[in-house]
């Protein structure tokens, strides 16, 4: 340890320095030391050095130099280098409590700033007035008196932690070094610190109505000193001889301790009364060890080897024996002797002293010990002393064993109590065993008061204690017979009473695990074997069954049986036995010695007779393995010397010690109860027990209630014994009877016992029946109804009334609420039977009591429990009564989680947010102040309370966090804001509760409740999030982000709590009010950046489940690296949060954020994004441990789907509780029993570790997708996205693991690679991907859709699996595209062709199982699936039509996809104009296949267009009804619309079209002929849609490809349709502004658009429709305008044979006519004439071409560019095609004219090209001729000086017409 001098407080500062005492103390006796700071905690205890070597004085006396430094405004702490500053109210109030105290005014400085600094209170010198601050000064010495009694504890933490290993015993070993370096004037100290405080009267400032409380601290600092005494005097073993002579006379002189000054000020109060008689029981103790009895019973080394103590010291030992022997006069034997009970006890414990001393001077060595002769006390005098009645030396052990200091029975973890109980009574212990050894057992007088003593020192104590005690007698003491007579020679079962109590305490805790740990044995094991193996046998005899042998060497009588005695039970003492003669005043008893009989059957006999279930006069029936004369006793005939009440509470205590250990010594005890029908023993035993707690009903028994309870324990212990077979008669016994009508009902019991306030019987049946609930599982199905009728026991019985119980000690009342719901949290935190499909019977039960028929009185006890528990609490801590403190604590801890198993249940059940339970939390109550606030703001102030225990806390905040979660949902949910009365504060103190809990899980539960909060109520969003202004962000977000910039040291000592912190700033980045708060957080850079770092750290590799798994460390480092991982995926995800933030609601023209710009740099670097995709992608999932584990448990009776947690998914917890948290109970073998434990942990474990990697997996597929909006077309993003794609695929075809899970993790991978490959296989950009890299993509491709283990196609037969088809269609859709667009080559034409083979076969098969689905109307879901199988169909027909490989065409016919998909459409219904989304993905799929002329044969012949004929969209386009919308959308026009298109494909594609045509599309049009007419029926002055424009342009495609295909004259209707289109196109586009008003917008945004280009052409001179950079809608609409007259036109020079016209010379004027275009109206003029229009659709044309730019404006846009392009081939097409048109209708009118107008010259008029061509004819010829004429001269002006094609047509008119050459 370091010294103050070398400046170990340099590492401390002031707050270190004002640490509280009380806080140093409880931070030694800490359970987890890795808390605690060892260097800060060396420098204090160094600092404190002064204080714990006299902690008797820690504070000196008031100096004037001490006064004179405070006086200063600052001064430097003695010892160290921290400068105090001094301010003047603290000074004032300083020297009042130096001056009331007698302390120095340094100290007392100190004290007043620590209470300011640590106390709960809020402390304001300042402000405080007179009247205040003299109610602070007297919490300040409450302060004071508190640290005056930790100095000495602290001192006994040393002494009791300074044994342990690791730093913080070897640190407690330096200290007691350092502080204890001679322990001989420490003790000496010490012990006259305790006499002169004993001896201390108050002083006048002391009394007063202050009295008792100083009174009272005087005498806890004396017990505290005197147990420091204890301890270190048991610690110091080789004490000097001068020491232990000191302390025995002066304890024996003190009166042990009883000399009290000050008594008549305190011996009223019933606490000062248990800490006298707590001191003189430590009085007691420590003079035995004074006196070193422990070196002689129990010595640790042999004594000869012990030098310099009282037992080498012949002087010293003469001189406390003449002491001893002096006060212990009184005792000498008086004779005649008196009579018990004429005297009363003696007043100080002598009797024990002189015992002990006996013992020790007969060990003694007889030149040490002292010398007899006449007048000389001997240790025979002593020990007669000791023994006599009236010394009351059992008494007095009883008193002292059951009084306040040994009568505890619990554990108290971490109490300094707990270590030095089991050293007090191993004092005790060594001195009965030193009484075996001392005396004969038959010469000891007050043998029921030896036997309750050895009782009371084994039994009665801690849990802990009697176990360890009870080991050490079995391995130190039992082997030796002087030691074991206490059991051997106990008279069994004469007495039958004495060895089952005295063996019942030597059981220990009935739990093998600390005494086998620590010693390597079972003491309840070595019970059973010795009751099974009884050594002797004591009963009355007569004379004839034996015969005397005489005296034995020790002077006993002994004889032997000469004949055979069968004892009741069956065992026998054979004829021949010894034994020896017991003196009675009555018949003779005998003891057999030497015997090996078993107890068990014989104390059930006597068991059964005495609760009279059997005769005492019934023998065992004769059994031939007997010799004839055998004798058979009875009962009765063993003349037992007892009452039967007293034999039944024996009894029965001994059968509850022993069945309450391991299920094999159960077996084994039920087998010897009754070993020829060993299955009934537990029955007989269940019998006994129930008799039992009917005879406490009458008044014939006096049966104490602990015997009841012991009883309904038996009951208990049964139930978990696998071959009690107690079932049936327990369900027949009406045990549980809820009325009490049943005459075995315990029902009347617990009223009676409620009406005493002990209510240890109540107590009991709650344990007996969470015992029946843990082992639910085996009880058979037939007796299932015990367990219903325990629930309505309980709930009626003593739910519904123990609140209102009278209870002695109030701690009992939360000892039974904790039972309580203890019991129906374990039914209902696993509801589910086990098959899933319902709630157990038990669990309907309490669904019904406390969910669907409740009420809020139900609910009362619960509420109780947390409404009184927080005032509770501290006044129980404030009175030292931590153990009913801890209690109440417990109590509120399991209420909590009652509350939020009931929430979740209640939520799985469906119950509204505004019924019970969900409502209790708006249930008002009051609070001290008279106020009423709903009972959430009151969990919320106990929460928040300074006062409130962490475990509370914890609690609260998760319970808060359930409700919240599960009242999330609902519509109705009410506020939480208005629940609250202010939430802002609330909110506030719950940041600052994250902030200043050292507790870890308290911070993490803290920030898990604002992320629910935040996410689950937005009126409470501004509340989680603080104040947000300009200036910046203050509060909770605030505090949140300060947690994330220092990431590294959560990230490392706390990920769990830095994983809360990621997710409650993931709710913020979502909450729809917190825009301001996130429009701040994105713009803080290092905020980002520190996200972002810990986005890509990377994660220490888990242990090995085969080679770490039994390391002490294993679980802490699993949870260590699921947390690492989850807060890695909750920084992932919070990036994709932030990008998804922007990508919907920042500008193009916004700068690039932190965020966004540190993605990207990942996603364009090859490295660091293949070492993230591949960190993603990894997963700790362990089949095999699954499946092994798995049967382990289910071959143990465990089910899977029962011991699944019903925990929300946000709410587990990595762990070994995380998903399987229900218990696995094996009664049958321990070992097993820990096999099940083991593989629930493994598997929760490994669960934990496996789930939070798939987190990350996901959380980076979502960063994936956010960021490739901005990755697409970057080639750097490009080329690093390639190679992360083919490491990514390399990891997904590598998996080997099989399963579910891993099922479900392959489908994120995939989905990563597919958004990788996105990315990746960019079909926009120029560059072509690497080959290379796209062969092994392919490779891996191959190996994934072939895979056996992961099918794609399965999740299609099985849609409840996840989705797994989806990616792998997306990433075949990629690379078959990617393929599609290179070329093949010698090197990847096989991975080509294997990805296409594997691929087809996979999407044919897809294909066929969605419509075998869709046709069969299983799901109607499938509409995304299909459109994505057709995606990849597509690009598989254009693969194989650009290779030449039509190998798949006949796996597309073995699959009959087309059959199918035309039993689709044939089957589709409309509805509402709708039709289903999958038909379009139906006709995709034909236009695909139509557009390849291989497939598209194969098409036409399967019968496409008859299955297009006979569905219920032909239907309506028969009548003509089919309407097209506005807009395109899943309506009847559209599937139309695509039909039509196919058809158009396939009359294009196929290469011989005419008998298709003929046969099938012909039938066809006349079925839909009038719906396509109608679409022709156009007048040019109606609003046109976009659909109508795109179905006329198809319907004209399909005739025209009709006329292609079958020549002239195969289509009557149509010329005459087709011209009306033409003049109404024709009028349309000569009326360009009324056009542009006539097109109809197909969404809000083009109609945003469409007014604006309309605007525009308004403000232009000229208008201009095909104006693409500054119209581009009406130019796109227009446009298509244009290719509708381009397909008329070209339609019609089909049909009239334009181009033979001109080739023939000499036509034959009976097929003119048929060629001869005519107009409709019966008035022709050369403007309505077919061509006349035909010459006005040119010159419309001709004036488009001519205002087309020569090239874009815009050259980035290269649509732009490429539609003015196809704008300008389009018109070029029109004006030859129209003037081809025009030409040959003239010449072959022309041609029918009569001669002499065929070449009338003085008709030809030569029009100059710049006039109105519309010219009337002359009055000569017909009017024909006139028209013909005009219309000559019309297309010779119109064509002007053109060139090519028209200016051939131009002299070919010349020449046919005349004119000019």
């Amino acid at each position: 340890m370091v010294q103050p001098q070398a400046g170990p407080s340099t590492a401390l500062e002031l707050e270190d320095y004002l640490c509280p005492l009380t806080t140093i103390r409880d931070t030694l006796l800490r359970s987890d030391s890795s808390t605690v700071s060892i260097p800060k905690l060396r420098a204090l205890l160094s600092w404190h050095k002064k204080r714990l070597t006299t902690p008797w004085t820690p504070f000196s006396n008031p100096s004037s130099n001490s006064r004179s430094t405070i006086s200063k405004s600052s001064f430097t702490l003695p010892h160290s280098s921290v400068t105090v500053q001094v301010d003047e109210p603290t000074r004032s109030l300083a020297l009042r409590l130096s001056d009331r105290l007698g302390i120095d005014e340094i100290s007392s400085f100190m004290l007043v700033k620590s209470y300011q600094t640590f106390s709960l209170d809020e402390v304001d010198l300042d402000k405080a007035e007179a009247e205040e601050k003299d109610h602070i000064l007297e919490r300040i010495i409450l302060w004071y008196s508190e640290e005056v009694v930790a100095t000495p504890q602290i001192v006994l933490a040393i002494l009791k932690i300074s044994d342990d290993e690791g730093e913080l015993g070897q640190l407690a070993n330096d200290v007691r070094i350092e502080v204890i370096d001679d322990t001989s004037k420490y003790i000496e100290g010490a012990f006259r610190a305790f006499s002169n405080l004993a001896q201390r009267d108050l002083h006048d400032g002391e009394r007063g109505v202050h009295a008792l409380f100083w009174v009272t601290h005087q005498l806890r600092l004396q017990e505290q000193l005197v147990t420091l005494l204890f301890v270190l005097l048991y610690q110091t073993p080789n004490r000097s001889a001068e020491i232990s002579e000191g302390l025995t006379r002066g304890t024996v002189m003190s009166s042990f301790g009883t000399s009290q000054a000050n008594r008549e000020i305190w011996e009223n109060d019933m606490e000062c009364q248990k800490i006298s008689i707590r001191i003189r029981d430590l009085i007691l103790l420590i003079s035995l060890e004074a006196l070193c009895l422990s070196q002689v019973v129990s010595p640790s080394e042999p004594i000869e080897e012990i030098d310099g103590t009282l037992l080498q010291n012949k002087q010293k030992v003469l001189s406390v024996h003449e002491f001893l022997a002096d006060y212990s006069s009184d005792l000498a034997p008086h004779y005649p002797e008196y009579e018990p009970g004429a005297v009363p006890l003696p007043i100080w414990p002598m009797s024990i002293i002189c015992l002990a001393w006996a013992i020790i001077i007969r060990s003694l060595p007889s030149d040490i010990a002292p010398a007899g002769g006449d007048g000389v006390i001997t240790w025979q005098d002593m020990a007669i002393r000791a023994l006599r009645l009236p010394s009351g030396l059992f008494p007095w052990l009883e008193v002292i064993l059951s009084g306040p200091l040994l009568g505890s029975t619990r554990d108290i973890p971490g109490d300094i109590a707990t270590g030095s109980g089991l050293f007090q009574r191993k004092v005790l212990k060594d001195l009965l065993i030193g009484l075996s050894e001392l005396v004969q057992l038959e010469s000891i007088a007050d043998r029921p008061g030896l036997y309750r003593a050895w009782e009371l020192v084994f039994g009665e104590g801690s849990k802990s204690t009697s176990s360890l005690l009870a080991a050490d007698y079995w391995i130190a003491d039992f082997p030796y017979d002087e030691r074991r007579s206490i059991l051997d020679r106990s008279q069994f079962p004469y007495q039958p009473a004495h060895l089952p109590r005295l063996l019942s305490s030597l059981v220990g805790s009935g739990s093998s695990e600390t005494s086998s740990d620590v010693f390597g044995t079972d003491p309840a094991a070595q019970v059973q074997h010795y009751f099974s193996n009884l050594p002797t046998i004591t009963h009355t005899v007569e004379s004839s069954w034996c015969k005397y042998l005489g005296k034995d060497d020790m002077g006993k009588e002994s004889v032997e049986a000469v004949k055979t005695l069968i004892l009741p039970g069956g065992a026998s003492i054979p004829r021949g036995s010894k034994g020896f003669i017991i003196a009675t005043k009555t018949l003779t008893q005998v003891m057999w010695t030497n015997q090996i009989i078993s107890g068990w059957s014989l104390l059930l006999e006597i068991l059964q007779a005495a609760a009279g279930l059997k005769s005492a006069d019934e023998r065992s029936p004769a059994n031939g393995s007997h010799p004839p004369d055998s004798i058979y006793l009875s009962v009765r005939d063993l003349d037992m010397q007892l009452d039967t009440s007293e034999i039944l509470a024996a009894g029965i205590k001994f059968f509850h010690s022993v069945l309450q250990s391991s299920s094999y010594i159960k077996a084994t005890i039920l087998t010897q109860l009754n070993p020829d029908h060993h299955l009934t023993s537990g029955q007989s035993l269940l019998h006994l027990a129930l008799t039992v707690l009917q005879h406490s009903k009458t008044t014939e028994f006096t049966l104490e209630s602990s015997v009841v309870s012991d009883a309904v324990n038996i009951i208990q212990s049964l139930i978990t014994a696998p071959e009690s077979n107690i079932w049936p008669a327990l369900r027949s016994s009406g045990f549980f009877d809820a009325g009490g009508k049943k005459r075995g009902s315990v029902a009347g019991l617990i009223q009676a016992d409620s009406v005493k306030g002990e209510h240890v019987l109540t107590a009991s049946v709650l344990s007996l029946v969470y015992t029946l609930v843990i082992n639910a599982d085996h009880i058979p199905d037939s007796d299932i109804v015990i367990l219903r009728s325990a629930l309505h026991l309980v709930f009626a019985d003593i739910w519904n009334n123990f609140s209102a119980w009278r209870y002695k000690d109030v701690a009992k009342k939360y000892e039974l609420s904790s039972l309580l719901v203890g019991i129906f949290d374990t039914v209902l935190s696993h509801p589910l039977s086990s098959d899933g499909s319902g709630p157990t019977p038990a669990a309907q039960v309490l669904i019904d009591l406390f969910i669907t028929s409740t009420s809020p009185l139900t609910y009362r006890p619960l509420v109780d429990a947390i409404t009184q528990a927080s005032y509770l609490i501290p006044r129980l801590i404030g009175s030292r009564r931590h153990v009913d403190a801890e209690m109440v604590v417990q109590c509120l801890d399991e209420t909590l989680l009652f509350m939020g198993t009931l929430f979740r249940i209640s939520s799985m059940i469906g119950t509204s947010a505004t019924a019970l339970p969900k409502s209790l939390f708006a249930l008002p109550i009051a609070i001290p102040s008279g106020d009423k606030i709903q009972l959430v703001d009151a969990l919320f102030d106990i929460s928040l309370s300074p006062s409130a225990q962490t475990s509370n806390v914890t609690n609260i905040l998760k319970t808060l966090r359930v409700y919240l979660e599960t009242i999330g949902q609902d519509s109705h949910r009410p506020s939480l804001a208005s629940m609250l009365r202010s939430p802002s504060r609330t909110c506030e103190s719950l940041s600052d509760l994250a902030t200043k809990m050292n507790d870890l899980d308290v911070r993490a539960a803290v920030w898990d409740l604002l992320s629910t909060m935040v996410s689950t109520q937005p009126g409470c969003v501004q509340a989680c999030i603080g104040s947000v202004n300009a200036d910046g962000m203050e509060g909770t977000l605030k505090v949140a982000v300060d947690e994330i910039t220092s990431w590294e040291v959560s990230f490392r000592e706390s990920p769990h709590t830095l994983s809360a912190v990621l997710n409650y700033l993931q709710s913020i980045m979502r909450a729809a009010g917190a825009d301001k708060a996130i429009t701040h957080l994105r713009k803080d850079s290092d905020f980002w950046q520190s996200i972002f770092d810990l986005s890509t750290r990377i994660v220490p590799a888990p242990p090995s489940f085969s080679l770490s798994m039994h390391a002490d460390d294993f679980t802490s480092r699993i949870q260590r690296y699921a947390y690492s991982v989850q807060a890695k995926a909750n920084a992932t995800s919070l990036l994709a949060s932030e990008l998804a933030y922007a990508l919907d609601n920042d500008d193009d023209d916004l700068p690039e954020t932190k965020a966004r710009m540190l993605v990207l740099s990942l996603f364009r670097n090859n490295s660091a994004l293949q070492e993230a995709s591949l960190m993603a992608s990894h997963n700790s999932c362990v089949p095999e441990l699954h499946a092994d584990q798995g049967k382990r448990i289910t071959a143990n009776g465990g089910n899977l789907v029962r011991l699944k947690t019903i925990k929300l998914n946000s709410e587990r917890e990595y762990g070994r509780a995380y998903l399987y948290d229900g218990t696995v109970v094996v009664q049958s073998s321990a070992t097993q029993q820990s096999t099940v434990n083991l593989a629930l942990d493994l598997l929760n474990l490994n669960w934990s570790m496996l789930d939070a990697d798939i987190s990350l997996t996901r959380s980076f597929r979502q960063l994936a997708e956010a960021i490739s909006s901005w990755t697409e077309g970057d080639s750097l993003a490009t080329n690093a996205a390639l190679k992360a794609g083919v490491s990514i695929s390399e990891v997904i075809s590598e998996e080997y693991r099989g399963g579910d899970v891993m099922f479900a993790v392959q489908v994120e991978r995939l989905s990563i690679l597919a958004v990788v490959l996105e990315t990746a296989l960019d079909v926009q950009e120029e560059k072509q991907p690497n080959p290379e890299f796209v062969q092994q993509l392919a490779s891996s491709m191959v190996v994934i859709v072939n895979s056996q283990s992961f099918p794609p196609v399965v999740s299609l037969r099985h849609p409840d699996l996840p989705a797994i088809h989806q990616p792998v269609l997306r990433i075949l859709y990629l690379l078959l595209q990617a393929m599609s667009n290179s070329e093949a080559t010698t090197s990847n034409v096989t991975s080509r062709e294997s990805l296409v083979d594997a691929g087809t076969i996979f999407a044919l098969e897809s294909a066929d199982v969605v419509f075998d689905i869709i046709n069969r109307g299983i799901r109607s879901t499938f509409s995304g699936n299909l459109s994505m199988i057709i995606e990849v169909l597509c690009e598989l027909s254009k693969l194989s039509s650009t290779t030449g490989n039509a190998a798949w065409l006949d796996k597309v016919q073995g699959f009959n996809v087309i059959g199918r998909s035309l039993e689709v459409l044939i089957r589709a219904r409309i509805v509402n104009d709708q039709l289903p989304i999958h038909l379009s993905s139906v006709l995709l799929l034909h236009l695909s296949l139509a557009g390849n002329p291989t497939t598209a044969e194969k098409l036409a012949v399967l019968g496409i267009l008859p299955g297009y004929s006979d569905n219920a969209i032909v239907v309506q386009a028969e009548h003509g009804k089919i309407i097209s919308p506005n807009s395109f959308g899943n309506s009847t026009h559209d599937i139309w619309c695509g039909m039509l298109l196919v058809v158009k494909t396939l009359l294009s594609t196929l290469p011989d079209t005419f008998s298709f045509t003929k046969t099938d599309v012909i039938p066809f049009i006349r079925v839909v002929n009038r719906q396509m007419l109608k679409s022709m029926s156009w007048d040019g002055e109606t609003p046109l849609s976009l659909p109508a424009l795109t179905e006329l342009e198809l319907v004209l495609d399909v005739f025209y490809g009709i006329v292609n295909a079958l020549g002239p004259g195969c289509l009557a209707d149509y010329q005459g349709q087709a011209i009306n289109l033409l003049k109404s196109t024709r009028y349309a586009l000569s009326h360009p502004r009324l056009l542009s008003t006539l097109y109809i917008p197909s969404s809000e945004e083009e109609k945003f658009n469409l007014d604006k280009e309309i605007q525009t052409l308004e403000e232009e001179g000229e208008i201009n429709l095909f104006d693409y950079d500054k119209t581009p809608i009406l130019a796109g609409r227009s446009t298509a305008l244009l290719r509708i007259i381009r397909t008329i036109i070209l339609t019609l020079v089909g049909l009239t044979r334009s181009w033979q016209t001109l080739k023939e010379d000499n036509l034959d004027p009976i097929e003119i006519d048929k060629y001869i275009l005519i107009s409709d109206e019966d008035d022709s003029t050369s403007s309505s004439d077919p061509i006349g229009i035909f010459n006005d659709i040119y010159l419309i044309t001709s004036t488009i071409s001519d205002r087309l730019p020569a090239k874009s404006t815009n050259n980035n846009n290269n649509r732009e560019i490429e539609e003015i392009s196809s704008l300008r081939n389009l018109t070029t097409q029109l004006l030859e095609s129209t003037s081809l048109l025009s030409l040959t209708q003239i010449l072959l009118r022309q041609s029918l004219l009569p001669p002499d107008e065929k070449h009338d010259e003085s008709m030809e008029i030569d029009i100059p090209s710049n006039k109105s061509r519309r010219i009337s004819g002359g009055s000569g010829g017909s009017r024909e001729g006139m028209i013909l004429r005009e219309l000559q001269s019309d297309f010779k002006s119109m064509m002007g000086n053109e060139s090519g094609m028209r200016g051939v047509l131009k002299r070919w008119a010349e020449k046919s017409f005349g004119g000019d050459n």
